[in-house]
């Protein structure tokens, strides 16, 4: 499995380029996070953690899986899908409009104290989406370099700002404006660049061709509504948790949800790697294409396992080392979801893989099902066994991914005679 490191160097370098950058990211952030636990009420920690979850769903929806596409399409077809760009932003810019509709809706329901709070982590995180944008493109190019120097540094300079405010006494409100200022100066850096690099040129003449826009929708839709159902599904416990049992409730399974995250890294800066590798050789080379994948989904099963391992030993003294005592309730929660990083980082081998083979859809209806089966799972458990019910149904909605996403590798043919214009 680690031969795969030897025999592509160039992934091997890009990856750890990734990886080191996404580490010293997750590092400051996490930073962030456990300072905003111990210098916050457990109430506005809640609220934070409320906020960001319910910002980060809704934020999808200004992408509508166009992120992934881009990649995608740069990767295989270089400068020649400027088109595809260009329409792809046009587009994002129309759904933004209706993100920060949908927003303000639903922070009016929420008291008069929380909304300024909910409404800037809601746009902090719509904001950050046009920066992914642009980090995209830059990945397609496997220029990880840039991708990752954009993103490190946002996640940087949004934990220093915001670790200074609340050491200085400052609050939630705080937190959520020094949040957005930081990620808003780093999105305007990345499209001066596109700019340089000629990739926002000749934006009037591209934009009147209805067809080719409706052909990018076809195939941005049902990935987007996959990658939006896959969003809400992770940020869902939190908002069902919020309803049925308050802030308090939040803020423990946050605890143990935040240590697991971070682990996503590794098959996140892997897969940024390797996915605009798979996606051009599935256009010249598929047998080549089937080797990576099925190598790059075993690598992610060893190190899934070793992961889960390791968080199942330490983490009897390793929450309240973190948080303190009064979060001890998330050791079980952490000690559960734990099992759920196996299939997770297997998921992210085999849900690219389908991408690149042009079979978005059937990730729809996966993640569909799964969002569901979750929903309901977790409106099951959540009175019976608190906390602990959310992570139970993550593990099992994992699972049934997986194997989902395997049938269909294994017997379905692939979809990709059709270009992108």
């Amino acid at each position: 499995m680690i031969s795969i490191f030897y025999r592509f160097p160039t992934i091997a370098q890009n990856t750890a380029v990734k990886l080191f950058s996404e580490i010293i990211g997750r590092i400051a952030y996490f930073a962030l996070i456990i300072l905003a636990a111990r210098r916050l009420s457990q109430a506005d920690f809640g609220l934070f953690s409320y906020g960001v979850a319910l910002g980060f769903v809704l934020a999808q929806l200004g992408d509508m899986g166009l992120q992934t596409l881009l990649t995608r399409e740069v990767a295989a077809h270089g400068k020649a899908a400027q088109p595809f760009v260009i329409r792809a932003l046009h587009l994002k810019a129309l759904l933004s409009l209706l993100v920060i509709v949908l927003l303000w809706l639903i922070i009016s329901r929420q008291p008069a104290e929380s909304r300024g709070v909910l409404y800037l982590l809601g746009v902090m995180l719509l904001t950050q989406t046009y920066l992914e944008f642009a980090a995209y493109i830059f990945r397609g190019q496997q220029q990880i370099v840039k991708e990752a120097w954009l993103l490190a540094t946002t996640r940087i300079i949004t934990a220093v700002s915001g670790g200074i405010l609340l050491w200085q006494g400052g609050g939630v409100l705080g937190l959520a404006l020094t949040g957005w200022m930081a990620v808003a100066a780093l999105t305007a850096v990345s499209f001066w660049q596109l700019q340089r690099a000629g990739w926002l040129t000749g934006w009037q003449r591209i934009a009147g061709n209805q067809t080719a826009y409706r052909a990018l929708m076809q195939q941005a839709f049902p990935l987007g509504i996959a990658i939006f159902m896959s969003i809400a599904y992770t940020r869902l416990a939190v908002l069902m948790l919020q309803q049925m049992m308050g802030e308090t409730a939040v803020a423990q399974y946050s605890a143990a949800m935040r240590l697991v995250e971070p682990t996503q890294i590794l098959p996140a800066s892997l897969l940024a790697a390797v996915f605009p590798v798979i996606s051009l050789a599935w256009y010249k080379d598929r047998p080549h294409a089937v080797q990576l994948g099925r190598r790059v989904s075993g690598l992610l099963a060893f190190f899934g396992t070793a992961i889960a391992i390791v968080y199942l030993l330490v983490a009897n003294w390793l929450i309240p080392f973190l948080y303190g005592e009064a979060y001890t309730t998330a050791v079980s929660v952490f000690q559960i979801l734990a099992l759920s990083i196996i299939p997770s980082y297997i998921n992210y081998s085999l849900t690219h893989y389908l991408i690149a083979r042009k079979q978005q859809a059937y990730i729809g209806w996966f993640n569909g099902f799964v969002l569901a089966a979750h929903a309901l799972l977790c409106w099951l458990l959540i009175p019976r066994l608190g906390v602990i019910g959310p992570a139970l149904s993550v593990v099992i909605a994992e699972s049934f991914l997986m194997m989902t996403c395997l049938f269909v590798l294994r017997f379905r043919t692939d979809n990709t005679s059709q270009n992108y214009d």
